[in-house]
Parts: C-alpha cells; sequence; structure tokens
C-alpha cells in the first residue's frame, strides 16, 4: 500500500532517486576518495577483494597464500603490479588452483607462501573457491564498484582499522647465497597420507603454472613460530616443489632480523614491514631474471 497522501508515481520515484544518491556517494568514495578496502570485516570478503583484483589482467608478480601474503599490498590496495591471492583462514592452494584455472591474468612470476602449504587438509574446501565461481564474482572482476572492495560495510570497516596503505619501500638487505635452487630437506620424512595428498596437488597445479611459461618462486615469510616437525615436512615439500617444478626457494624468515620487523599480532607483519618484505621478492626476482 502506498501513503495515501502521495501519489504512487512520486512514492517510487523517491526510492529510486534515493537509492541512486546511495550509489553515487558510494562512487565518490570508492573512485575519488579511495575508500576500497585491502582488510575488510570479514576473511571472506578480504579474500574476495583481493581475487577479483587479481583477475582482472596479468601482473608482474602473483601472490598466492594464506592471510600472511594478504598483508602484502596488491592491486586491491592500488599496487598495480601485484596480483594477491592471498586467501584469509585458506592456504597457497587456493591461490594456485585460480591461477591454474585460468581465470586469473597470466603473471610473469607466482610467489608461493611455504610457511601455510598444509592449512585445511583434511576440511572441505573454503568458501572462496566456491565464491570464485559465481557470477558475483566475475561481474564485481569487471566492475569493482560492484565488487566486495566497494562494499559499504567493508569500507566503514577499513577506515575504522585505520591501517595505513604503504605502497612504497626499501628492500631488506640478504646474504650471498640466500637463493637456494633445492634445498635439502630432512632424510627420510614421510607423509602422512592426507599431507602426501596435498603434495600431489601442489605439485600438479605448479605444473600447470609452469606450462604456461610463469617462474615460481616459494618463499617462507617471517611469521609465527613453526614446531620441529612443521619445520620438517615444510623443508621437506620445499625440496620437492624446488626439485619437481623447477622453483627457486627464498628462506625470509631466516634472513631478515626479526628486530627489524613490526607485527600487528604474532604472524602478520605491519603495512611498513609487509611493503618492505614485497620489495625484497620483487628485486630477487628481477635478479634472477638478469642472470637467466
Amino acid at each position: 500500500m502506498f501513503p495515501s497522501s502521495v501519489p504512487p508515481a512520486r512514492f517510487l520515484a523517491g526510492i529510486f532517486l534515493g537509492a541512486l544518491a546511495c550509489f553515487l556517494i558510494q562512487a565518490v568514495l570508492f573512485c575519488g576518495f579511495h575508500f576500497g578496502t585491502g582488510k575488510s570485516e570479514s576473511n571472506y570478503f578480504s579474500t574476495l577483494s583481493r581475487f577479483q583484483a587479481a583477475a582482472s589482467k596479468g601482473a608482474e608478480i602473483s601472490l598466492a597464500g594464506s592471510s600472511i601474503s594478504g598483508r602484502l599490498p596488491g592491486r586491491e590496495v592500488g599496487n598495480s603490479n601485484v596480483a594477491n591471492l592471498g586467501s584469509d583462514g585458506g592456504s597457497p592452494l587456493d591461490g594456485l588452483r585460480f591461477l591454474a584455472s585460468g581465470a586469473c591474468g597470466r603473471p610473469k612470476w607466482v610467489v608461493l607462501e611455504t610457511n601455510t602449504l598444509f592449512n585445511g587438509v583434511g576440511y572441505e574446501d573454503p568458501p572462496i573457491m566456491k565464491g570464485v565461481e559465481g557470477l558475483w564474482f566475475k561481474v564485481g572482476s569487471r566492475a569493482p564498484l560492484l565488487g566486495a572492495s566497494a562494499r559499504p560495510s567493508g569500507m566503514l570497516y577499513s577506515r575504522v582499522l585505520s591501517r595505513p596503505r604503504v605502497l612504497a619501500g626499501d628492500a631488506f638487505p640478504l646474504s650471498s647465497g640466500v637463493l637456494e635452487r633445492e634445498p635439502a630437506g630432512p632424510v627420510g620424512f614421510k607423509f602422512k597420507e592426507a599431507d602426501a595428498a596435498r603434495v600431489d596437488t601442489l605439485v600438479s597445479n605448479l605444473h600447470a603454472i609452469r606450462q604456461l611459461g610463469i617462474r615460481v618462486i616459494l618463499v617462507n615469510y617471517p611469521a609465527g613460530p613453526m614446531i620441529p616437525e612443521q619445520i620438517d615436512r615444510m623443508n621437506a615439500t620445499v625440496a620437492r616443489l624446488s626439485r619437481e617444478a623447477g622453483a627457486c626457494y627464498l628462506d625470509l624468515s631466516s634472513n631478515i632480523d626479526r628486530r627489524s620487523l613490526v607485527f600487528t599480532d604474532s604472524v602478520h607483519l605491519s603495512p611498513e614491514s609487509a611493503v618492505r618484505v614485497l620489495a625484497t621478492i620483487q628485486t630477487v626476482c628481477r635478479s634472477i631474471e638478469e642472470t637467466n
């Protein structure tokens, strides 16, 4: 029922104009004042915004990882050279599968985070892998104003969070010999059945990516400490991935003094430290290109 004193046409026009005004305010904040979200109020929408930004075209580097990689600045915050496929609450496999599917523009390099290679083993696929198959994902990839980064609640959360956008920083100095082509894994390490299946899946996806002419570098980020069993499992996996997928290995956890880094919690880098870690990776990748 329409209010008796208001003609139906005027009532509907008022609703339409009100919605249009809200949309215009959203567009001004998103496009004019760069209110687009990096980290939003949920892991799902934070990850979705990164994947939508990464899907548009090829980049110099694609980051495949968890929320550890997600803290590095990518297209979702204005760094056009980096397609960030960091999956909050997920694993590097999410980004690898997305790349291997051809749904993402082809990068020159894939940077595979080694800290969380076994996240989610034994569980169903994370929601992001279903989300990237939906119509809204495709629409948001092509029209960012309709994507996850432009959600009003996400933009408000990002403003309240008050985390600065840092897009440039100096690379950390690294000692010579820090890059290993085939790091030695622990002798005789035995994977559990589910872990072995994850390694096989990683290998097959890396092979698919390598066949596209994309280079791969494995990176161990400065993050939370691992127990000895986790370290052995990671090293054994890195050794196999390096050997079978022709990937280089960069151990930043052991080669950057933790005292020179700032963390927002026990695992995640601050924006200032994250951009310096990214600059370090980019410097190493370019150095490899110059020598090969």
